[in-house]
């Protein structure tokens, strides 16, 4: 059966390396997205090193990057248990080569897709935990209707199948609620199949991307995970699960996560109020179930998370560790000016030959806009802040190729533009604009040499 790699094939990794290796910034064709390799690794270990403090676990989602490197990355180098959350099945089918690594290394593996799963899906999702091993793929339901075509299609799977039952808390996109009869119509179909197991229940908190203080972050959290604990209990009763002594029995996992709601938890190791009360909820919940984090734009960061102020700028224990501030957004995507209008209207516009397929065309709850110019070439300086001076140039309007910057506040010390200038956007939601890009062209703030480009990471496509 043919796979992602075959039907939406990549560029050639070596042949992009021979391109752009060794070359800076400006030296490259706009549009173009750039990664920070010193930022990435900064994010992606302070998730790494908070979730092992609390003693929960942590399962990386890949769908905001679609690269092998990145994922790495998320799940650190020194880890024995390799947990992953996937949107298609061409980001699973990419990551087999690596996976395979892992596993004749000793390492487990432990994948779920991350859709109620769909009945042509299965077949490829069936090829790959074949090559992968029994347990290695676990499948999201929240109907019925998915048990059945999992006992349709068991012959194909290796052992029992892992299902993960959605459990809606509010956001209403997959998933039902604790107590609702659907849930018990699953526990039911579950108990009743040979064929399946119930490995976790899951939860996306997407609606806590409207928070705008850790407090409200860390309220958002324990409500998302009570809500699991929830339904996992009546799932479990229905299901007629017994209480057992044996304290090395498998738990069920209660997986919770969105970024803010995940990346609040690193409050708790600050001196945050409340925190002792979340770390004992925490702690009691872990007793009955193991409890992980799940998360997938964290690694890059981009205005949107900014604008829920999750986490404090810096660590109100050491106020020279960034915590989250423009320094901890790690994606900006390369834009070239095409055209001035300084006396349009009321504010002095350029135009870009970048919109919404560049940029995406989400919106951001902290200004009116689609993107944040930096200060860039300059390390650091003046730009708009929707938190501070909002004064700079920011992607006002968006078409489709095309963008408008808008200058906002006063235009004393307005930043001239130039025809052919390059500019680096922070862009609003960094999964959505990296859609579009077929590889990262990546820097390290930590060098010598900021500007170099020191590697490229192939984005992988399809469905």
């Amino acid at each position: 059966m043919a796979s992602a790699p075959l039907l939406y094939p990549s560029a050639s990794e070596a042949a992009l390396k021979l391109q752009f290796l060794g070359q800076e910034i400006a030296d490259v064709q706009a549009p173009a997205a750039f990664i920070d390799l010193a930022v990435v690794k900064r994010n992606c270990r302070l998730m790494l090193e908070t979730t092992s403090k609390l003693g929960v676990g942590f399962r990386a989602h890949v769908k905001t990057h679609k690269t092998t490197q990145l994922t790495k990355l998320q799940v650190g180098s020194e880890t024995q248990s390799i947990k992953l959350v996937a949107s298609t099945v061409a980001e699973i089918e990419n990551l087999l080569p690596w996976l395979l690594e892992c596993i004749a290394q000793g390492k487990d593996v432990n994948i779920v897709y991350g859709l109620p799963v769909s009945p042509s899906a299965l077949p490829r999702l069936a090829v790959v935990a074949r090559m992968l091993g029994e347990g290695t793929i676990g499948l999201f339901v929240d109907h019925p209707t998915h048990i059945k075509f999992l006992d349709s299609s068991a012959t194909d799977w290796p052992g029992q199948i892992p299902v993960w039952m959605n459990i809606d808390v509010g956001y209403h996109r997959e998933g039902v609620a604790a107590h609702s009869a659907q849930l018990a119509d699953v526990a039911y179909a579950v108990k009743a199949s040979e064929h399946v197991r119930l490995a976790g229940v899951y939860t996306h908190m997407g609606h806590s991307y409207a928070v705008s203080s850790p407090g409200e972050a860390l309220k958002h959290m324990a409500h998302e995970l009570q809500g699991l604990e929830e339904g996992a209990i009546e799932f479990l009763k229905v299901a007629g699960a017994h209480e057992t002594s044996n304290s090395n029995a498998q738990k069920v996992v209660l997986s919770l996560g969105a970024t803010p709601t995940a990346t609040s938890v690193q409050n708790l190791l600050e001196d945050t109020e409340g925190a002792g009360e979340y770390r004992a909820m925490i702690d009691k919940i872990n007793q009955s179930f193991a409890v992980e984090l799940h998360a997938g734009v964290y690694p890059v960061m981009d205005m949107q998370q900014l604008a829920t102020r999750a986490r404090p700028k810096q660590s109100p224990n050491d106020p020279t560790k960034s915590l989250l501030s423009f320094s901890d957004l790690g994606l900006r995507m390369l834009v070239e000016v095409a055209s001035l209008y300084p006396d349009r209207g009321e504010k002095p516009e350029a135009l870009i030959a970048a919109g919404s397929i560049v940029l995406g065309r989400d919106p951001c709850k902290s200004y009116e806009g689609w993107g944040v110019v930096s200060p860039w070439p300059q390390a650091s300086g003046a730009h708009y802040d929707p938190e501070g001076s909002k004064t700079g140039w920011i992607v006002g309007r968006i078409s489709q190729e095309h963008g408008n910057l808008s200058w906002e506040g006063p235009t004393e010390h307005i930043r001239h533009l130039e025809i052919g200038e390059k500019l680096l956007v922070w862009p609003n939601h960094a999964c959505i604009a990296g859609v579009n890009m077929g590889w990262y062209l990546v820097v390290d703030s930590d060098t010598a040499n900021p500007e170099k480009i020191v590697d490229v990471w192939v984005r992988w496509r399809g469905w």
